[in-house]
């Protein structure tokens, strides 16, 4: 990926979440900028999908101090990647609370931290900028743990900044392109009619976002909201895995019968935390003994025998995602970080379709 980004080589920076989806482009994309590049993974399968790339990976639970005073020493650039959704959002922010104290021991250069369009009170439907409030009480867990790991850094000692992502999509990402990939390769996907507008951003422009933020030289504590150049339809999306896959059935339906029975925002409000469950107990001892990769790999498989001839249908959350005609227009990243989105659908798809053929096998 050619994003133009210069002032990297030779830096000295860290990736926590390195083995993620987003995480995995960064680091390569900064190991081929020159970057010095160290990458903190939980378990010994975290390097696997880096396999090759210039890069000094070191183990360690982001909860540790011993740890992470050890991955932050030297390092110019922290970016910050990681959340663990096999476990709660308070140990969550417990690891960022550990990896900023060691940051600002350190006296490292700026974190670089990925939060979440979902901060703002009015996302999915409203007109959204960086000004837009994020004070609306409950939300889901993971909302309210992405609010108070901003509101943390805003308050911090070093340059921050912010990233704030739309739905990023991509070869890997777990939902937005491998969940309907694989309805589509059991069955069919079911989509309201009238649809609203999918806020989807290319997972390398996300990673052009991050780099870009890496070498501002004037950072303060700061927040950019990162999505791609325009909107696009639900069915476009769907659409198009569709016809790279060669398989499966894109549906309409009248939105009001898929109209779930109570909102999304209803059902999440005040929402209890109640810890990872017991799939998500699974999930992660699978991760660790298997790898990620693997463990996925067969999590499809299983998937795609159970559902077969099946329809995935919206559920509340995706519901109120696909009927949404909100705008989100990343003016503040185009102005300050120079940000240019390079991928719109037909380019984004075009970049994701060995991966989506490779699923088809």
């Amino acid at each position: 990926m050619d994003d133009g980004v210069t002032g990297l080589k030779g830096r000295r920076v860290l990736v926590t979440g390195a083995g993620g989806f987003i995480g995995r482009g960064l680091v390569m994309a900064l190991a081929a900028a020159g970057a010095e590049v160290t990458a903190l993974g939980r378990t010994r399968h975290s390097g696997a999908a880096l396999a090759g790339v210039a890069v000094r990976m070191v183990r360690g639970d982001m909860s540790d101090p011993a740890a992470m005073a050890d991955a932050v020493r030297g390092q110019e650039v922290i970016f910050n990647l990681a959340y663990d959704f096999r476990a709660s959002a308070q140990a969550n922010l417990a690891g960022l609370d550990c990896l900023l104290k060691a940051a600002e021991g350190a006296g490292c250069g700026r974190i670089v931290h990925t939060s979440s369009i979902v901060v703002y009170d009015d996302w999915p439907g409203g007109a959204l900028t960086e000004a837009s409030p994020m004070d609306r009480p409950g939300g889901s867990p993971y909302r309210r743990a992405k609010i108070a790991m901003e509101k943390r850094l805003m308050a911090g000692a070093l340059p921050v900044a912010i990233l704030q992502p739309t739905i990023v999509w991509g070869p890997g990402s777990s939902l937005w392109t491998d969940g309907f990939a694989e309805a589509l390769l059991a069955g069919a996907v079911v989509l309201p009619e009238p649809e609203g507008l999918c806020q989807g951003v290319f997972v390398d422009d996300v990673v052009q976002a991050l780099m870009r933020a890496a070498v501002l030289p004037d950072l303060g504590h700061e927040r950019f909201i990162i999505n791609g150049p325009a909107p696009f339809a639900w069915s476009a999306l769907v659409g198009g895995y569709r016809a790279i896959l060669g398989r499966g059935d894109v549906r309409m339906r009248p939105a009001a019968d898929l109209a779930p029975a109570v909102s999304h925002a209803e059902a999440e409000s005040d929402a209890p935390e109640a810890g990872p469950s017991a799939a998500a107990r699974v999930s992660a001892l699978g991760r660790r003994l298997l790898g990620r990769e693997r463990f996925e790999a067969l999590v499809r498989a299983v998937k795609r025998r159970v559902a077969r001839g099946g329809e995935m249908r919206p559920d509340a959350h995706l519901y109120e995602l696909m009927v949404a005609r909100g705008a989100c227009p990343p003016d503040a990243a185009r102005a300050r970080l120079d940000y240019a989105p390079a991928y719109d659908l037909v380019g984004g798809l075009e970049a994701t379709a060995d991966h989506l053929r490779g699923l088809r096998q």
